[in-house]
């Protein structure tokens, strides 16, 4: 991506994890081991992060479940001031792990939970994440987060893949006063599928 080889160590891969899983594992958080993987949603992110280098050099940045680091650690690389959180402390140790391999400067990586942002209000000029709108649950703890963490005229990026769930989300934050514009949709070619993606950006007017 963008002439470079990123390099991404894990655990294993998300199903193996899963397997090892117990049923203490499955709470009503359902901690499920999604930031092993490498997710379509957030390729395209890194590609958008690149084509927008220069308004993030020197920027705030928020990434949301950073999973593995890819979107983190590309921000990082052309000079964003990025913090980087999940829910998961091996996403975080990971991300961390996966920054030293790849030579760019330390993102701040977080552990920290979206329904109780950790940071000042309005701290952030950008705020993305690759497909975190999975579960209607999802939709009123991101929307406060987005409302609380975003600084005045920043943005908010959203990997999307195509998904029935997601649907509803954009017209539910154009009634809370956001403005929400689908910027592109890609193909994205990852580990033997072609997946399509929409790219959204999130405004308050």
């Amino acid at each position: 991506m963008g002439g470079r080889v990123w390099l991404l160590d894990r655990a294993a891969d998300m199903e193996a994890l899963w397997d090892a899983m117990d049923d203490g594992d499955l709470d009503e958080d359902e901690r499920l081991p999604y930031w092993a993987e490498v997710w379509p949603a957030s390729v395209l992110l890194g590609r958008h992060i690149l084509r927008n280098a220069e308004k993030l050099r020197g920027r705030a940045c928020l990434d949301l479940g950073c999973g593995l680091g890819l979107t983190g650690m590309i921000a990082a690389s052309v000079g964003a001031r990025v913090a980087a959180f999940d829910y998961e402390w091996p996403a975080v140790r990971f991300a961390r792990h996966n920054g030293e391999l790849n030579n760019v400067p330390q993102p701040l990586w977080l552990l920290m939970d979206w329904r109780q942002p950790a940071f000042n209000p309005h701290a952030f000029d950008f705020i993305w994440g690759g497909d975190v709108l999975y579960e209607k649950r999802f939709f009123d703890p991101l929307i406060r987060l987005f409302r609380h963490a975003l600084a005045p005229g920043g943005r908010i990026w959203i990997g999307e893949p195509v998904r029935t769930v997601s649907r509803p989300v954009w017209e539910r934050l154009r009634a809370e006063g956001f403005a929400a514009e689908k910027l592109v949709v890609e193909k994205v070619a990852l580990c033997g599928q072609n997946a399509t993606v929409n790219l959204w950006e999130i405004t308050i007017p």
